[in-house]
């Protein structure tokens, strides 16, 4: 019998300003890239997990897509915050807030990392802009499923 393991995954954005309404939401799949992978099996192999799985989400303001080989963000913003693990059957999330004030601008890239700068990258995504300004928050829900 042959199996195949997929891992997919998958980013939602909620931008919203000082009051609470919301500005702009975005549903984007994003690339698992090449050292991600490795971290992932490299993780799993390890007697005991010294930290948690990919607990780090980065913005940036790089264009070039997404590649398999991508190891950085191409133009990353300040601050890398880091999120709330859980999980669902097949699906492990991470949940992040930047807070009004954090990595404001046009955004058009996300990363997942193992740390804060520079922690291993599992997953990148290149879109279209997404403007935070000074006083919104953006909400960041990057789930990552296996099939």
């Amino acid at each position: 019998m042959n199996e195949d393991l997929k891992v997919k995954g998958h980013i939602s954005i909620v931008v919203k300003d000082k009051d609470g309404n919301i500005k702009d939401t975005r549903e984007i799949d994003n690339l698992v890239v090449t050292s991600g992978k490795t971290y992932l099996a490299t993780w799993l192999a390890a007697a005991t997990q010294a930290s948690n799985f990919m607990s780090y989400v980065g913005l940036g303001t790089g264009t070039t897509p997404a590649s398999a080989s991508d190891t950085a963000l191409q133009n990353p913003l300040a601050s890398y915050v880091q999120g709330v693990l859980s999980s669902t059957s097949n699906s492990w999330i991470n949940t992040c807030t930047f807070g009004a004030g954090v990595n404001t601008g046009a955004i058009t890239e996300a990363g997942l990392f193992s740390s804060a700068v520079p922690g291993t990258m599992f997953a990148h995504q290149v879109f279209t802009v997404v403007t935070k300004g000074a006083a919104d928050s953006m909400l960041v829900i990057w789930t990552v499923s296996f099939s």
